[in-house]
């Protein structure tokens, strides 16, 4: 797999970010569809969360990680580092955040930690191919604070 062609910013270059981009909510559906006809895998946070644990566990739920994850950030970190094992059959994973600017709004030192640890931990999945390594970046969806939907040109 080459995966400069397959990242997320190759996909859908109008998104703004590093490992953790931010994409408008009205760009949703567009974005979802993108991703899976680009081979990956689509994890989606199901729940909109104004404070860092609550997040922390509905991220931890759509990435099928162990219960831990959800109530620990050491656990989260190390959960995944194995993505591998919870997604055995998927070289490329994408978490979507719809709602993310609930957390920004409500916790931005929260929503900070948990985007670090989401960026860290795409960095540290991709070692150039070997057995093992994931495609893994997160899409957050954020209303308002300058994100720009995909058909805006910047002012």
């Amino acid at each position: 797999m080459d995966a400069a062609a397959a990242r997320i910013g190759k996909l859908l270059p109008g998104l703004s970010g590093r490992g953790v981009l931010l994409a408008a909510p009205a760009d949703a559906d567009h974005v979802r569809r993108m991703l899976v006809e680009g081979g990956y895998a689509v994890a989606e946070v199901q729940r909109d969360t104004t404070g860092m644990r609550e997040a922390q566990a509905a991220i931890a739920r759509a990435l099928r990680l162990p219960e831990t994850a959800g109530r620990n950030l050491d656990a989260l970190v190390d959960s995944l580092r194995d993505l591998a094992t919870w997604w055995p059959d998927d070289e490329r994973v994408a978490l979507l955040w719809p709602g993310a600017e609930r957390l920004v709004e409500a916790d931005l030192p929260g929503f900070l930690t948990l985007t670090e640890i989401l960026r860290a931990a795409t960095d540290d999945l991709w070692r150039g191919g070997t057995p093992g390594d994931r495609l893994f970046e997160t899409v957050a969806f954020v209303g308002r604070h300058g994100v720009r939907t995909l058909g805006e040109a910047p002012a």
